[in-house]
């Protein structure tokens, strides 16, 4: 994988410029082969054009402006849909062509949604993956292990114990969005399952000394065995914004963080949740961890959902939910738009600005498979 740096005044508008880009089937070619370097020419041929047909797609569905909140929620469902469809090309072998990923999308979205009798909206409306369809086989070549959670057939009654355990909530996969970590427990009334993370030094020394002694060469040993360890610890704390979180709690959480504790911040003088993650000696605490980070959030973890933490499949759920509710429930829309509900319409802005604003640069990296940073001009970072 390769990084591109785009130094701009207005990085949101460099981002679109560098993913409308991929509407030219020259240059979605020059993608897949960077990705793909002996695609062949026939096969490279109808790969690029297909590609640049669902970016293109994408990006009109996208830069709809006009209509209401509903048309605004659909809209983004479907971009995100096309790129899925143009990510599953670049990144598929020869056989990844628009014809064979039709061939899956005729098979339905490959997720589906039902109302539980528990609860209000949107704690109560489930969300579950098809074993069939789009979604599974935009799985497939993401390598994203959701099997063990998927139904061979759409639930059309009130689930059992065993299948509610295989099935999302809606307002579960919101609290998981980084950008909303600071505004779930005013909407939802609970605390978000994503958090800002940091590395705290008060007791990495003292973990250390438990578990490892530094040799005269400055290496870690092993206590017991006197070998080179090949693990440590680092003490890694919850910092939340807007919500409370205690120890107990996270622990439930099922983080890579473990142990955690309420400690006093040395540095904020707050009490804060402090966990330990083990990771590699060689490698740096941030390495052992699936970090999100974007201009609405610092660096943040989720608790995974169908086992995994994709945050542009979490994305891809959240909206195909959404956009059910504005297709076919229109008196549950009503109570959004006009009624008891009108907190989550709210949300909902919220939402979409931050899908406006942040998806465009993941789904540039999804498909060129590339890492992109994106710098400010005048920064410390920024070219001299």
């Amino acid at each position: 994988m390769t990084s591109e740096h785009i130094y701009a005044d207005n990085l949101a508008e460099v981002v679109w410029l560098r993913l409308r880009r991929l509407s030219s089937r020259q240059l979605c070619a020059k993608v897949i082969l960077g990705r793909s370097p002996t695609m062949p020419g026939v096969a490279l041929e109808e790969k690029a054009a297909g590609m640049a047909w669902a970016v293109r797609s994408a990006v009109g569905y996208w830069e709809t402006k006009s209509g209401g909140l509903n048309a605004r929620v659909l809209s983004r469902y479907y971009a995100l849909l096309q790129m899925s469809i143009a990510e599953q090309i670049a990144a598929g072998d020869e056989t990844s062509t628009l014809p064979s990923i039709q061939r899956h999308t005729e098979q339905g979205h490959g997720l589906f949604t039902i109302a539980a009798d528990m609860n209000e909206f949107p704690a109560n409306y489930l969300v579950g993956a098809m074993k069939s369809g789009h979604f599974s086989a935009y799985c497939k070549t993401r390598k994203l292990p959701i099997d063990q959670f998927a139904f061979e057939r759409r639930i059309r009654k009130q689930p059992s114990d065993d299948e509610r355990a295989r099935l999302l909530t809606l307002a579960d996969l919101l609290r998981r969005v980084p950008e909303l970590q600071s505004v779930t427990q005013e909407y939802l009334g609970t605390h978000p399952l994503a958090f800002h993370v940091s590395k705290r030094h008060i007791s990495d020394l003292d973990k250390q000394l438990d578990h490892l002694v530094g040799s005269s060469f400055g290496s870690l040993l092993d206590a017991k065995s006197l070998t080179p360890a090949l693990t440590t610890t680092s003490s890694i704390a919850i910092c939340p914004i807007g919500y409370e979180i205690t120890a107990e709690q996270a622990d439930l959480l099922g983080l890579p963080i473990k142990h955690f504790k309420d400690a006093k911040d040395e540095f904020s003088d707050v009490t804060l949740p402090i966990g330990t993650l083990e990771h590699p000696v060689t490698e740096h605490w941030y390495q052992g961890l699936d970090l999100h980070k974007s201009g609405y959030c610092g660096s943040s973890i989720m608790v995974p959902y169908w086992g995994i933490h994709d945050i542009f499949t979490l994305h891809f759920v959240i909206l195909y939910a959404f956009s059910i509710v504005t297709r076919y429930l229109p008196n549950l829309w009503h109570e959004i738009e006009d009624g008891k509900l009108d907190h989550l319409r709210s949300l909902l802005e919220h939402y979409l600005v931050i899908v406006d604003n942040v998806l465009p640069k993941i789904a540039l990296e999804r498909l060129t498979g590339d890492s992109v940073y994106t710098v400010q001009s005048g920064s410390i970072f920024g070219l001299t």
